[in-house]
């Protein structure tokens, strides 16, 4: 296949995928934008060169228009190919799908498709289907093209199809089906003519309750319009150019006259802020000075010293006075306001994250909408009688004081000793047989239990309830969990909980308002994809009080606004970005993750305490956790309420360890007998982050660093972006969150600074500072010497895996075949020979988020190996899974199905990472195979095939020869990195479970190289042909006369296949090395015919070269390996027995390929060609043409 130049237009997900695809088939490809977005992410995630502002693309053969081409770059192409996609309606059940190309005849099909959706529920989920039957349409045409298979000339103008609509990608992305909330809403212009048209309706009816009695409606609302009178009077006017609300602070305890002081503020067309009484002088003056309030309203108790040198009037109030004001002909003074609707009638000053108060300014629409939607929503009427428990400071308030005046109902007031102690509470509910009441999670958690018969709507919110607290408090009752910050008028989810549902899910949007999941891209999430929590319609509230940078920044355009919208849904309306993080269910259900900005990051790791304190809670140990992260970064657990006779501390981390992360493990476990509250009902984590730790420090931690181990510490902290005293001495460096290319800058500064040797494969069987300081000052480099016990403990096989008493395989032949890493590269030649050589159903594991895009992944894999044909063969079947998961990531149906119906089992999949230790690949590697195994004992026995490693051969004669054997215990012959290690533990695995019975080989290759006849490989992927690449930078190799493993994906796939399948099949262990000759130096000989000049170097010389290379040059990935002079690689295949494995492949007719001129010569063509080498620097004729003249006449 030739390759390509193309740009992709459109900085969006279907341009990233596209120019992902294009890039992973060998092609040149450029993006033709300059901001950031998807499409940039990925061209400079890959490498790519990203241009600039201005700058036009040219000598571009094929332009793929993904979407709006980005207006500063210019490209010039030959073609184009243009993405559509049509439905019936919106939102669409189907998607009529086509790549067009504008050609002298008109726009014509090239290729089309049709996606099927069903019932639409999340368009992101939708759009992103689309995006990958785009892709893998896309994918067919290109490999068409690369192949000369598709003639321009040969295409028809595409057929206009009658009716249906455009889909626009991005408005389908913004969709979801809970979002359809709109309702036509009759509402009062402001919050005191709504809360008067009720008084005026019932007047006798009571309004409040409180300790010294009742009043109703008349006398409230009549003192109200009182007081109302006398404040604006006392309100400056405002100017014309001044349109900031005029604030009154209210100060006052919860009694009638509090809630006459509100309404009496609001009703003089000033905002109302609140103020606690037990604020403490400081926060009292910050929020008037803050506010600009012109008056205060408070008792006789307050001090005025608190505001010295502030121009604030002061009003006590001590009494109603409603004058028998006649309510029904009596204006409020907010009435003389013609644009009052949109004005702040209430500001809410929160802290949130900042510790700096800043005033949340609610409209009166904003909470007159409010409170007819849950009025109607929590079924309130001229009965009901409600609890206001929370202080007035908290937003929370509003959901109890307005709808019930909405309603005709009576608000119940507590007085201060009722609100703190528990029994009275109780029995305050109890005895005024309220019907409705808000309780947060932290005080419902120690709250003694109670009937309350009358109490039909109990709600909570403002931090995650207790499973057992979900679990008390909803038998008999409607319990319902609220979800919302200020900004957005008290709440904007709401879902009614049970015993059993999740402690996180916030239910779905209220009416009018509309929630967006948002990826840190700002892309719509796809369902169960954490995103931002992002919020239009009628709640967001108008900004900040004076403060229109913060405004700016939280309150953004929304840019899925209907752009021929009205209220709610105007085309200017505004989108409050949360900083909660969410995401959706299936059934379109929102769950709470986590906020943005408790994120903290660990060991170069994100960290989101809910998910510690979810998986606490999962123990069952105890009913309560919170977690904190103290001023060392450590994670610090606190649990309350035990569950059982074992619960502790300890019991608690010996559980997390072995379900989180190491960096996930909090550093100590305190039990408490409760955990502390906020005066608003949440957990009070800065008390808990006060507490001293009490973790008994082990003598081990305790004991000082060495030199070489404190500066091997400084030196990791540099590296890895830490403070030093993040870092442990017996830390994992991939736990601190070390990768690949940080261990090659961290070994090359360790030659550079230290100047000793520390062997990659050493450090890795235990990388961690005390292990690699010990490297650097021992000379005992022992083999094996530092692999944990661990690994050893591994490899036993746990009892229950035994094969089914008296069942053999299929004896004629396995009928469904299961094969992991299908679309890997020796993966797809693998599906490709059980095809050709089986009748077998092959069933191919593919890691992806949904069927469809397994089935393009597999697809694409299958083409860019240039096996296409076989995309969409009848015996092909995709299986999603993820070996690194439990149970293989299925689903307990289909693991059922696969233990029913498979015969064999071709463990081919691996995370294949020379750099990883042990722990890390574990589970994709070890963990996996264990999950195989028992899948091939389960139901019906099946073959275990299982592909390792050349590197992980173990069993040596004395000579040091490597055997055709099964494994032994001491350990692999030649690399024991992470991935050699992981492959040796699993064979042990295998081969135990052969001698239980189970039909099992062991497949072990050795250096996988390309296709036979045209070379095509992963270049990129291959250490070895990394190594190439980087001599040819530096100008010279390590010399060396070694036998030299080249071994075509193709043979190799086809002898694997063939042992495996062999009906006189005796032997377990096959080694599938190429042993026809060839040595190390003649195959880099072989470069020299093709204009390239190498030098050969002694390997100690051409070592010291490595010291001063960079990320440009191939090797820096894999420097680590060739660093140390005690290197261990598979070297002189001359050592590894084959003779076996000989044998049986000639009986089987299957015959070595020769590594002769032709071989070497479609290897390194390819390598050119396809760009992965530099354009040699003379060459006078093809090297196949040169090479091809010389060989002898047949």
């Amino acid at each position: 296949m030739r390759a390509i130049s193309f740009a992709v237009v459109g900085n969006n997900r279907l341009g990233a995928r596209v120019f992902q695809a294009l890039h992973d088939m060998g092609h040149d490809v450029s993006p033709a934008c300059a901001d950031a977005g998807p499409l940039r992410d990925i061209a400079e995630q890959l490498g790519a060169g990203v241009p600039d502002a201005g700058t036009v693309l040219s000598g571009i053969e094929w332009r793929i228009d993904c979407g709006a081409a980005d207006p500063h770059i210019g490209c010039e192409a030959q073609h184009s190919l243009t993405f559509t996609a049509r439905a019936p309606a919106f939102p669409p059940t189907r998607a009529d799908l086509a790549w067009q190309w504008a050609g002298p005849k008109g726009i014509a099909d090239v290729a089309t498709s049709v996606c099927q959706f069903g019932e639409p529920v999340c368009g992101a989920d939708l759009a992103a289907q689309i995006d990958i039957e785009a892709e893998a349409l896309l994918v067919d045409t290109v490999s068409r093209l690369g192949r000369d298979a598709l003639s321009l000339d040969d295409l028809k103008p595409a057929k206009k199809k009658p009716g249906g609509v455009a889909l626009d990608l991005h408005r389908l992305s913004g969709w979801h089906v809970t979002n359809e909330t709109a309702r036509d809403v009759v509402l009062e212009p402001s919050l005191p003519e709504m809360v008067s048209r009720r008084a005026i309706a019932t007047p006798a009816a009571i309004a409040l309750r409180d300790a010294d009695g009742d009043v109703d409606y008349r006398t409230f609302v009549g003192a109200s319009m009182t007081l109302a009178s006398q404040l604006a009077a006392l309100m400056p006017a405002a100017s014309a150019d001044d349109d900031a609300p005029r604030v009154i602070a209210v100060r006052l305890r919860k009694s009638r006259l509090l809630y006459t002081a509100i309404l009496g503020a609001i009703g003089a067309g000033a905002a109302y802020a609140p103020l606690d009484p037990s604020f403490p002088p400081d926060r009292v003056r910050q929020i008037l000075e803050q506010s600009r309030a012109v008056c205060l309203l408070t008792d006789e108790d307050f001090d005025e010293s608190v505001l010295a040198g502030l121009d604030v009037k002061v009003l006590r109030i001590t009494a109603l006075d409603a004058k028998n004001i006649d309510i029904a002909n009596t204006s409020w003074p907010v009435e003389r306001q013609a644009d009052r609707t949109e004005r702040c009638a209430i500001t809410i000053f929160t802290s949130g994250s900042t510790g700096t108060p800043k005033g949340v300014m609610l409209t009166h629409r904003n909470i007159v909408h409010f409170c007819h939607w849950y009025r109607d929503y929590i079924g309130m009427d001229a009965s009901s009688r409600v609890l206001q428990f929370c202080t007035v400071a908290f937003d929370v308030s509003l959901l109890d004081i307005f709808p019930t005046f909405l309603a005709g109902a009576t608000l119940v007031i507590p007085t201060e000793e009722q609100r703190h102690a528990l029994d009275d509470l109780s029995a305050l509910i109890a005895d005024e047989a309220l019907t409705h009441a808000f309780l947060p999670p932290a005080l419902l958690a120690v709250m003694p239990d109670a009937e309350w018969p009358a109490l039909r709507h109990l709600l909570t919110g403002g931090d995650v309830c207790f499973p057992e607290t979900i679990a008390r408090w909803s038998q008999g009752r409607e319990f319902h969990n609220i979800f919302g910050p200020a900004e957005c008028t008290v709440l904007v989810t709401i879902a009614r909980l049970k015993a059993g549902d999740s402690n996180r899910m916030i239910g779905r949007p209220i009416a009018n308002v509309r929630c967006y999941v948002l990826d840190e891209a700002g892309e719509p999430a796809l369902t169960g994809q954490p995103g931002e929590l992002c919020v239009a319609g009628a709640g967001v509230a108008d900004g900040y009080l004076h403060r229109p940078d913060l405004t700016q920044n939280s309150f953004v355009p929304n840019p899925f606004a209907d752009a021929d919208g009205v209220w709610p849904a105007a085309s200017d309306e505004k989108l409050y970005r949360t900083g909660d993080i969410v995401q959706w269910d299936d059934s379109g259900v929102l769950h709470f993750v986590g906020r943005r900005d408790a994120q903290v990051k660990i060991r170069g790791f994100r960290v989101e305490m809910g998910e510690i304190e979810g998986a606490v809670l999962a123990t069952g140990l105890y009913g309560q956790c919170a977690c904190v992260v103290d001023e060392r970064k450590r994670i610090r657990g606190f649990v309350a309420r035990p569950g059982s006779a074992q619960a502790s501390g300890d019991a608690v981390r010996e559980q997390l360890a072995a379900r989180l992360p190491d960096y996930m493990v909090p550093y100590e476990i305190v039990v408490l007998d409760a955990l502390p509250a906020t005066n608003n009902g949440k957990i009070d984590r800065g008390a808990l982050s006060r507490m001293p730790a009490q973790r008994t420090v082990t003598a081990t931690e305790d004991e000082p660093l060495t030199e070489t181990e404190t500066q091997l510490r400084a030196l990791w902290a540099r590296l890895l972006d830490l403070e030093p005293f993040e870092i442990g001495r017996d830390d994992s460096f991939f736990n601190l969150g070390g990768h690949s290319l940080l261990v090659s800058r961290l070994m090359l500064a360790v030659k550079k600074e230290f100047g000793g040797n520390a062997p990659l494969a050493r450090f890795m069987e235990r990388p961690t500072v005390s292990a690699l300081a010990s490297l650097l000052t021992s000379d005992d480099l022992k083999k094996g010497e530092r692999i944990p016990q661990r690994v050893f403990d591994d490899m036993a096989l746990p009892e229950e895996i035994r094969p089914v008493d008296g069942l053999r395989p299929t004896p004629d032949g396995a009928k469904a075949v299961l094969l992991t890493g299908a679309n890997g590269f020796l993966g797809t030649f693998i599906a490709a020979e059980l095809i050709a050589q089986t009748s077998a159903v092959v069933h191919c594991m593919v890691r992806a988020p949904s069927q469809k895009d397994g089935e393009g992944r597999l697809a694409q894999a299958l083409h860019a190996n240039g096996l296409g044909a076989l995309i969409g063969h009848p015996r092909l079947k995709v299986v999603l899974g993820d070996l690194a998961k439990p149970h293989l990531g299925l689903a307990p149906d289909a693991w059922h199905v696969l233990a029913r119906d498979i015969d064999a089992i071709y463990h081919n999949g691996a995370h294949v990472n020379h750099v990883y230790d042990y722990p890390y690949l574990y589970d994709a590697n070890v963990g996996a195979t264990l999950e195989l195994l028992r899948l091939a004992c389960e139901y019906r026995n099946k073959s275990m095939h299982f592909v390792s490693t050349l590197s992980a051969a173990s069993a040596m004669d004395d000579k040091g020869h490597v055997l055709e054997a099964g494994p032994a215990r001491n350990a692999p012959a030649f690399v024991n990195n992470g991935y050699n290690v992981t492959k040796w533990v699993a064979e042990h695995l295998v081969w135990e479970a052969a001698e239980r019975g189970v039909d099992a080989t062991i497949l072990r290759p050795g250096n996988i190289t390309g296709v036979a006849s045209s070379g095509l490989c992963q270049p990129t992927r291959n250490r070895i042909l990394l190594l190439v690449k980087g001599s040819l930078q530096l100008g010279a190799a390590p010399a060396g006369d070694t036998d030299f493993d080249f071994t075509p994906v193709d043979f190799l796939a086809h002898a694997a296949v063939r042992c495996t399948t062999d009906p006189q099949r005796e032997l377990r262990v096959f080694h599938l090395q190429n042993p026809q000759p060839l040595t190390w130096e003649d195959y880099l000989g072989a470069l020299a015919p093709c204009g390239y000049a190498l030098a050969l170097e002694e390997p100690a010389d051409w070592r010291n070269r490595l010291t001063s290379i960079d990320e440009t040059n191939a090797l820096f990935d894999v420097v680590a390996f060739y660093l140390d002079d005690s290197q261990e690689d598979i070297g002189d295949m001359a050592r590894i027995a084959h003779q076996r494995t000989a044998e049986t492949l000639g009986r089987l007719g299957v015959a070595y390929p020769r590594k002769d001129r032709q071989l070497l010569a479609a290897h390194f063509n390819y390598l050119i060609e396809s760009g992965f080498l530099p354009l040699p620097a003379t060459v006078d004729e093809p090297y196949t043409q040169r090479e091809l003249d010389a060989e002898p006449a047949a």
